[in-house]
Order: structure tokens, then C-alpha cells, then sequence
């Protein structure tokens, strides 16, 4: 028997009782936004090879259906979709995440908007209803990875970025299908059972190349959304996956958890605040050295006059993120000084881990000149807080430049974005399929979403 008080069942409840008038507008906002910068990073990402190998893997693994695809290709079975609209959104490492004081946890966008579109093709979605799933599964999702934090010693040990996000998955599927609060109960309790390992540390951080799933949104999103298929066969999950000694947080991994963060204040103090854009397309543990540079960089008349450029950030970005000559795009993602390069050379950012920009000679022997040094405060941050701050040097024949300190990243609370840079990043995602007035109109008729009927008609455009 399923308990309406339990742990688990209280957020179901909440996610299952939510309407679109208990929504703050400020939130609705933000989730548009949020939606419409995770499509825009799914079809930018159409290039790029891991996408193309993972989308010749699912149309030969899974079934054909009539979810959407953001690859151009043609509709899946619904876990197929959400695996492969998951590595479409985070194929370039440019997808949004989840930040409280400057640590990051989790790209939320790929796997729950992912989640989220494996409903639209085989019924009619309204905007209403898409909007208020994604609201219910960001805000679930944030408390989820909240509650469930280890401490620094075993975030050393294990840790997965993103495989939490099957929850999360799981319920905007599951709302999108109809679920009530019990049988959303049991599709969580098969999703967390579903959920891929925690695997941060094994991404061949030592011997590259490195991984091409970096964060494991496609396996979470097929995770969470092959629950709800499942649950719907009429199979049984564990219940209140969520709560006791042995529950969610334990098989993630993490030597904590905080029952209290699942559910004060639900409702009525949202976690969704704290949903974050990228503007660069790289790892986030870069973005704060990446902006000390460009707003030094924009001051600079003959940038290409640049000898040296100094990185102080912690020991982990120096001993990790440093590969000069990355062989694949995931390397690209993780190199800092590919990144600072790019910036020079303004190549456009859905571009920057391409392999033309991998083997263009002028890119990679300026990515030579940038060198990444440790700093004891900037390290004690990312130790203790794994708040990646940084600051540059930048030296030139005749003077040294000296860039700001980032505390925190672009497009978090702290460091936010305006809608506008929020839409033209949309609009330029968009620029290998249509023209910029053109994006610009749909970008609008996206974030008017709530008042459309038919969101599978509404994203037409984007689907061919």
C-alpha cells in the first residue's frame, strides 16, 4: 500500500496538484526560458559527431514511434527519444544548470525537457500543461539533488552529475501521461531503481580522450521516462524510494541527506530560482576564468598581439582542464585554453568543439600561450564549496592586464542574465536553420507557449 503521507507521495502530490495560476509569473518566465535555450542547444548540436553516432545507435536500437526528435531525424518510441534529445541538448555542453552559491549540480535541461517531448508526437500537449510538468519537475529535481549532498570526503569518492535527473524525467513524462500522485509514487520508485551509477570520477579525467556522455543526461532522461512506460504495463516499483537509511541518496552514493529539503516550504519557496543559462559552450568550471578573459579581451584592439595569457583558478581546473590538444569534442569542452582561443579568434560558440576548430593550426598554437595556475583561495573554494572562482593575466609586449575576479559564473542569481542575451544565444543556436528575424519570431511564440493548444504544431518548425 501506497501512504499519501510519505516522503516520496508528498512531492507527487505537490507535483500532481500544481496548476498553472500557483506558478509565480517570474518562474513561468525563467521556465520558458530555460525551454527555449535547452531546444536551442539541441539543434545546434546537429553537427556534431557524438550526436550523429548516438542518433545512428537509437534508430537502429529503438523502436520507431511518434516522439519528436531534435536531430532533424525521424520521430522514436518514446524512451528512445528522450535518450537521444538528451545528448542532442548536451551534446555540446552549452545546456543549462543548477547552481546554489556558485556549486553546480546538474544540467536539468537536457534530461527533463527531454522527459518532457517524449509526450508531444503521440498526443496533443497544450502549453499549459507542458509548462506547469516542467515546472514541477525542475523544482522536484532541485531538491532531490539538494537533499541528497555528500560531504567533500565523498564527493572525492563518488559522485554522478546527472543521473539524479531521471527523477526528474520521470515525473514531467509522467505528469504529461496523466499519473496521479500514486502512480507517480511508483514511477519514481522505478526510476531511482533505473537510474544509471554515479560515475563523475570515471570519465577518464587521466587518460584521454574523454568520455562522450560526459554527464549521463540521455541515460537519466531514457531512465525516467521508460519508468513511467513501465509503470503504465502495470509494473510495481519500490515505494517512497525517496525516504529511510537505504533510500535514493544512498544509491547515489552520498554519505548525507536532509529529508527536510524534499518538502519546506514546497510551493511556496521555490528551488527553480536557482536554474541557471550557460554562455559559454564548456564545462561550467571554466565560465568565471572565461569571462575574467573576454572582458579583458573586448578592451584589446590587437588581440592577436597577446603572449601570454594567465589563468588563476584552482588545482583542479589546473591539473585537469589544461589539454591543448583535445581529441575529441568532450576534450574540446574541458580545455581551457581551446576555450580562451576561441575567444580570440571569435569563433561561434555553438562551434567550439567542432573538429574544425580542434585542428585549426592558428587556434591550437594560441591555446600554448594560456597557462593555468593554482591559487590557494580559489582552491580552497572549489575544495570546500566546489565554487569554481578565477581570475587572469593577460600579458601583452609591452604591459600586463590584469582581469577581475569572477566569484560566480554568467547566468546564475548571482551573475544573471537579461532575457534578451538569454534569446539571442536562442537566436544564434538556431542560425544553420533559419534566419535571425525568423528565429527571433518563433523564440517569441515560444515563450508565449502557455496560451497554445498543440506544442507538437508549435515546435514544427525546428522538427524537419
Amino acid at each position: 500500500m501506497v501512504h499519501s503521507n510519505s516522503l516520496t507521495c508528498q512531492l507527487t502530490t505537490f507535483a500532481c496538484q500544481l496548476t498553472p495560476d500557483a506558478i509565480p509569473t517570474a518562474l513561468k518566465r525563467k521556465i520558458l526560458l530555460h525551454f527555449i535555450d535547452s531546444l536551442g542547444c539541441g539543434v545546434a548540436a546537429r553537427e556534431d559527431r557524438v550526436l550523429q553516432m548516438s542518433a545512428r545507435m537509437a534508430r537502429s536500437q529503438y523502436a520507431a514511434g511518434n516522439s519528436i526528435t531534435l536531430d532533424g531525424g525521424t520521430p522514436l518510441a518514446s524512451t528512445g527519444a528522450a535518450f537521444l534529445n538528451a545528448v542532442a541538448i548536451n551534446a555540446l555542453d552549452y545546456d543549462d544548470g543548477f547552481e546554489v552559491a556558485g556549486r553546480g549540480m546538474g544540467h536539468p535541461g537536457a534530461t527533463l525537457v527531454a522527459g518532457a517531448l517524449a509526450a508531444i508526437g503521440s498526443r496533443q500537449v497544450s502549453g499549459a500543461a507542458f509548462v506547469t510538468a516542467l515546472v514541477a519537475a525542475w523544482e522536484i529535481n532541485g531538491r532531490v539533488i539538494l537533499s541528497q549532498q555528500p560531504s567533500p570526503e565523498r564527493f572525492r569518492q563518488v559522485y554522478g552529475v546527472c543521473q539524479h535527473e531521471s527523477l526528474g524525467a520521470a515525473v514531467a513524462y509522467g505528469l504529461l501521461n496523466g499519473c496521479d500522485a500514486r502512480e507517480l509514487e511508483n514511477c519514481l520508485g522505478l526510476a531511482a531503481s533505473l537510474t544509471p551509477l554515479p560515475s563523475l570520477h570515471k570519465y577518464n579525467w587521466q587518460q584521454r580522450p574523454l568520455v562522450s556522455l560526459k554527464d549521463y543526461n540521455a541515460p537519466a532522461a531514457e531512465a525516467g521516462v521508460r519508468a513511467v512506460e513501465m509503470h503504465l504495463a502495470g509494473i510495481i516499483g519500490p515505494h517512497d524510494v525517496l525516504a529511510g537509511e537505504q533510500g535514493f541518496w544512498r544509491m547515489m552514493g552520498s554519505d548525507q541527506f536532509h529529508p527536510d529539503v524534499l518538502i519546506d516550504n514546497l510551493g511556496s519557496v521555490w528551488q527553480l530560482q536557482h536554474a541557471s543559462i550557460k554562455t559559454y559552450p564548456t564545462c561550467r568550471w571554466m565560465h568565471t576564468a572565461l569571462q575574467s578573459f573576454e572582458e579583458v579581451l573586448i578592451t584589446l584592439p590587437d588581440p592577436e598581439k597577446i603572449q601570454r595569457v594567465r589563468v588563476y583558478a584552482s588545482q583542479l581546473l589546473a591539473n585537469l582542464f589544461t589539454d591543448t590538444r583535445p581529441q575529441c569534442s568532450t576534450d574540446a569542452q574541458f580545455s581551457l585554453p581551446l576555450a580562451i582561443a576561441c575567444l580570440v579568434f571569435r569563433v561561434p560558440r555553438h562551434l567550439w568543439s567542432s573538429d574544425a576548430v580542434r585542428t585549426s593550426d592558428d587556434i591550437l598554437h594560441f591555446a600554448e600561450r594560456v597557462e593555468v595556475l593554482a591559487e590557494t583561495h580559489f582552491d580552497q573554494l572549489m575544495q570546500r564549496h566546489r565554487r569554481p572562482a578565477a581570475r587572469v593575466e593577460v600579458v601583452m609586449q609591452d604591459t600586463v592586464l590584469m582581469g577581475k575576479t569572477i566569484d560566480y559564473p554568467a547566468g546564475t542569481q548571482e551573475n544573471p542574465l537579461s532575457e534578451q542575451q538569454i534569446v539571442d544565444k536562442f537566436i544564434a543556436n538556431l542560425s544553420a536553420l533559419m534566419l535571425p528575424e525568423h528565429a527571433r519570431i518563433f523564440a517569441q511564440q515560444l515563450l508565449d507557449m502557455e496560451r497554445c493548444e498543440d506544442i507538437g504544431a508549435m515546435l514544427a518548425p525546428i522538427l524537419g
